[in-house]
């Protein structure tokens, strides 16, 4: 039998690395938000080409606490609505019912599974604060219309990158495509931890 899901022979071959950098944590006395995480926001925010990169608990983490930031600027309040992809993953929509905002689902284009660009903007009401585009499959979503709509009608566009560590569009990094990007680093991604993760991507300070 094939086991679906072998990260033991995936991280086996590492195990060195790991426990050398698990000695160095532990030795620290620092467990979180220490020289190990800021290294790698800064590493990670120089690969996708952001100014900022924040480390969260995991990628749903980061797409909640990026509406909630927008909360606290005061650019969304309970009940805007934010424009998704209708077959994205539930923590997608779960980020957004969170913030006590109101997700509204957009269907996928049938030739890219991402959402359809030519049906969002019959979706935009007065409600609207955002549109949070999904990455599937690591292929990144067609982004010239959406950054259109989002300065035509002053919308935010919110990146869930979970799926696109490393995707590109049109020479730019997933995760510097809008105005924050979120990424998940639970251990089946295409860069994973050891437990779960997630960061945050912007340009915005």
């Amino acid at each position: 039998m094939i086991p679906f899901y072998d990260l033991r022979s995936l991280n086996g071959k590492y195990m060195d690395v790991f426990v050398d950098a698990l000695k160095r944590v532990i030795n620290s006395g620092i467990h979180m938000i220490g020289k190990e995480t800021e290294e790698f926001e800064n590493s990670f925010a120089s690969f996708c080409r952001t100014k900022y990169c924040i480390g969260v608990g995991n990628g749903l983490d980061a797409l909640t606490l990026v509406l909630r930031a927008y909360k606290e600027l005061n650019f969304m309040s309970v009940g805007d609505e934010v424009i998704v992809p209708a077959n994205t993953y539930i923590a997608t929509i779960l980020s957004i019912t969170e913030n006590h905002l109101t997700p509204i689902l957009v269907e996928p284009d049938i030739n890219t599974y991402n959402i359809d660009c030519a049906k969002i903007e019959a979706a935009i009401t007065d409600n609207t604060k955002a549109i949070m585009v999904v990455h599937l499959y690591g292929q990144p979503v067609d982004m010239k219309q959406i950054i259109r709509l989002a300065e035509r009608y002053n919308l935010k566009i919110v990146e869930d990158a979970a799926q696109a560590h490393g995707a590109q569009y049109e020479g730019m990094m997933a995760g510097a495509l809008g105005d924050a990007g979120c990424f998940s680093f639970f251990p089946g991604k295409n860069l994973g931890a050891l437990g779960d993760a997630g960061a945050v991507t912007t340009s915005d300070s």
